[in-house]
């Protein structure tokens, strides 16, 4: 949509290590950009754009990541362990871009985490047992009901073949880049909350309200 606000769209990117790929399995560079629910919008909870490729420069990637988040008005969660990402955006001083460190999703399923990351998160173990769960919860939430009274699951949004078939496949010693890129997503919606609603002025509602606030405390002081 035109103008969107901050948050309503998102954006999951697992991006490639130089070093990992082969000539039979190369790593891939996965982007996806979510919609979240919004006032009088017909689309809502669903993937609205997608590139997986691996250009030669990782720069060219992160560049495709940039410019999605300029036009959807959306922040980047990445896996942070790839430091060719954060360079890209520190460089050209677009650090805003990218999401923050989840610190709630981490702090409930990581005891006592010493992590400190200020971008993106740092994929172990007990983390993508999470994240696992996460994309089980999305693929089977219902979402609405066909002619005949069957459930509308939100796997059945999913109009990306590869993504259906890594998702069958998937398994934590293969190469699934669109499963871990969907992951990153699951992590940012977990953080920010996935029930949220956002209308057109949301940013403007939370001004009018901390002006409110401000001005019931300046009245209570007259008083």
């Amino acid at each position: 949509i035109s103008n969107p606000p901050k948050g309503l769209y998102k954006i999951g990117f697992d991006p490639y290590r130089q070093q990992s790929s082969s000539a039979l399995l190369p790593s891939l560079a996965s982007i996806i950009v979510y919609k979240c629910s919004h006032k009088f919008s017909y689309d809502r909870d669903t993937i609205v754009a997608q590139y997986v490729g691996r250009p030669y420069n990782s720069d060219d990637v992160n560049r495709i990541a940039e410019m999605f988040a300029e036009l959807y008005n959306a922040e980047i969660m990445h896996e942070n362990e790839v430091t060719h990402v954060k360079n890209y955006f520190e460089k050209k001083n677009k650090l805003h871009l990218l999401a923050a460190q989840p610190d709630n999703v981490i702090s409930k399923n990581i005891n006592a985490s010493k992590v400190a990351r200020v971008f993106g998160i740092h994929m172990v173990e007990k983390l993508k047992d999470a994240g696992e769960k996460y994309i089980k919860k999305w693929l089977l939430t219902e979402r609405d009901f066909d002619e005949h009274g069957d459930a509308i699951y939100n796997l059945d949004t999913i109009n990306d073949p590869a993504l259906l078939e890594e998702l069958i496949l998937y398994n934590r010693k293969g190469n699934f880049d669109r499963v871990m890129s969907l992951m990153m997503l699951m992590f940012q919606m977990e953080e920010d909350g996935d029930d949220k609603e956002y209308g057109e002025n949301d940013e403007d509602k939370d001004s009018i309200e901390e002006i409110e606030q401000l001005l019931k405390k300046q009245y209570k002081r007259a008083a």
